[in-house]
């Protein structure tokens, strides 16, 4: 696939805020710039989805297509609301963008409603491809939209029981809060009850419908005496995750999480979750080889393989839990 050169007004800014989305809808300031123009697009500022997004940036860096000079990027957020995935996918194609990353599901869901089929779209911080339409298992050549590669990073939920069975082993019941009208959340909850059924283990759910309803879903499983705290890929509760370390905190339950960063959260006891950096690259990887004229068509998706294993010592003194010498020693970090 070769790249077409066009020339377009280019947004200025690089700011990722939510308030910025009107900028990112097309009111703001122009310059031009150099292409290829690639259009970023994630659903909420917040830690996953931006390392995700710098490691995308590294690579394509790495490979020589520097901002400002080799290129031109559009990064926008959707401020956690997803009719605003198409209003920015609509301003992308009025700009006449080179390639799309979209960082998790909704943005994806977007670019291939609005995106023709001649525009690449690379995704990445994505656990369902599959369910959003992009394709089926396990996205090999001829198995996906012929515009669309990217990674598949479903969270490893399985192994994240593991981790609060091996620090508590008579665990019986967790509390899981999600907002099931988020189709990655009804997909991950779903594998959860399945890994915990497998491991005798109660999965407690809360539903929520945005962040602010996280905290009073978290006091009413503290009322239902769950046992710990689980976490799969939600917005909600990527947004709220602090709600649910404090109450967690307050009441001595443990707190697990797949999102590294989480683990500098007070009351985020242990993580198992991919590395977001090496996703964004292996998704920017993917990008350069578009960029240089292969065919996503002819590409395979990447499925993530390699976890990040964290833990905090400084919420296991502060609730009361002892952890394993053995898991300390296999942790890639240990928070003192």
């Amino acid at each position: 696939m070769t790249l077409p050169r066009r020339r377009v007004l280019v947004l200025g800014g690089a700011g990722l805020a939510g308030s910025l989305l009107l900028k990112a809808c097309g009111v703001g300031q122009r310059s031009t710039g150099p292409r290829p123009l690639i259009g970023v697009l994630q659903m909420v500022d917040a830690q996953p989805p931006n390392l995700t997004r710098l490691g995308f940036e590294q690579a394509l860096a790495a490979a020589g297509y520097r901002e400002g000079e080799t290129m031109s990027v559009l990064r926008r957020d959707a401020a956690g609301q997803p009719a605003n995935t198409t209003v920015v996918m609509q301003q992308f194609l009025r700009d006449q963008v080179d390639l799309v990353l979209a960082v998790g599901t909704p943005p994806l869901q977007a670019a291939m409603q609005v995106m023709p089929a001649t525009t690449p779209v690379v995704f990445c911080y994505c656990s369902n491809p599959w369910g959003a339409g992009a394709g089926t298992p396990p996205g090999g050549v001829g198995q996906h939209r012929p515009n669309v590669v990217g990674t598949v990073g479903t969270n490893p939920v399985g192994k994240e029981l593991d981790l609060a069975r091996e620090i508590n082993p008579q665990l019986k019941q967790v509390g899981l809060i999600f907002n099931p009208a988020e189709s990655n959340s009804s997909f991950e909850a779903a594998l959860m009850r399945k890994e915990a059924a497998r491991r005798a283990i109660t999965v407690l759910e809360q539903p929520v419908g945005n962040a602010g309803e996280v905290p009073k879903a978290a006091k009413a499983l503290v009322e239902q005496q769950v046992e710990a705290f689980v976490k799969i890929g939600d917005y909600a509760t990527i947004e709220a995750f602090a709600a649910i370390c404090k109450v967690g905190l307050e009441h001595r339950i443990p707190v697990y999480s797949v999102d590294p960063p989480d683990i500098q959260l007070p009351g985020c006891l242990a993580v198992i979750g991919w590395n977001y950096r090496d996703d964004g690259m292996a998704a920017g990887r993917l990008a350069v080889r578009v960029l240089q004229g292969e065919s996503p068509a002819q590409m395979a998706f990447q499925p993530l393989t390699s976890t990040d294993l964290l833990v905090s010592l400084a919420t296991a003194q502060a609730i009361g839990v002892t952890v394993p010498e053995d898991l300390l020693q296999r942790a890639d970090r240990v928070v003192r």
